[in-house]
């Protein structure tokens, strides 16, 4: 399967412990939480899915000391930036990070073991075929009424709010023409496709949306 990077910058260059910075983490981190804390369930395993740096990782371990967090990502240098950014944050809840392409077939979680998911920037990342995985898996690995995060940037009803947005996803498929913004549309088909209820949707900075979506 083609790898291709899980946030929409890259991050710097590893410092001597091994932590990766990305400016859009430092950026996104707050309006997140803010969505997070209305129905982050108080306790339970949450799978993060694309973690990246591990910024994200650290903060959700400290502001939701309760749950015990699952990082995954699919690229074995992040693997030690998470490490390296939740030994920094003095951490207790926070298991070593996998190894996880969203498309792979085998999720190395149980069915129904999840309170939550979340994943932060990644499905104009992605290809429809991994995206339509993508809900699969979480749909699998989510307990009864678990709830997935899921933030990024979308194209509404087939047209893009900005032209920024739309500058960034042609450069997107310029790259990769299999990848690029995914509708709201798409989301909403998935969601059905697989089970899963849209609870929330909300408007966030930078033209971003936060989804909530509930498994029955």
């Amino acid at each position: 399967m083609r790898q291709t990077y899980t946030g929409s910058q890259r991050p710097d260059r590893p410092g001597p412990d091994r932590r990766l910075r990305s400016p859009a983490s430092a950026r996104n981190i707050t309006p997140i939480l803010e969505i997070m804390r209305q129905t982050m369930p108080a306790e339970g395993l949450a799978l993060e899915i694309a973690s990246g740096t591990g910024e994200h990782c650290a903060r959700f371990a400290a502001e939701f000391p309760g749950v015990t967090w699952l990082p995954t990502d699919v690229e074995p240098q992040r693997l030690h930036s998470i490490r390296a950014w939740t030994a920094a944050a003095n951490t207790t809840n926070v298991h070593p990070p996998q190894l996880l392409h969203a498309g792979q077939p085998d999720w190395p979680f149980d069915a129904g073991s999840m309170a939550a998911a979340v994943t932060v920037n990644l499905l104009h990342l992605i290809s429809l075929e991994t995206t339509t995985a993508l809900f699969a898996g979480v749909r699998r690995v989510l307990r009864p009424d678990g709830q997935w995060f899921l933030y990024g940037p979308f194209s509404r009803d087939g047209a893009f709010v900005s032209e920024g947005d739309k500058a960034f996803h042609l450069q997107l498929i310029r790259q990769n023409a299999t990848i690029g913004y995914k509708d709201t549309t798409t989301v909403k088909t998935l969601a059905r496709q697989h089970g899963l209820s849209i609870a929330a949707c909300h408007a966030m900075p930078a033209n971003n949306l936060m989804y909530v979506l509930q498994a029955p």
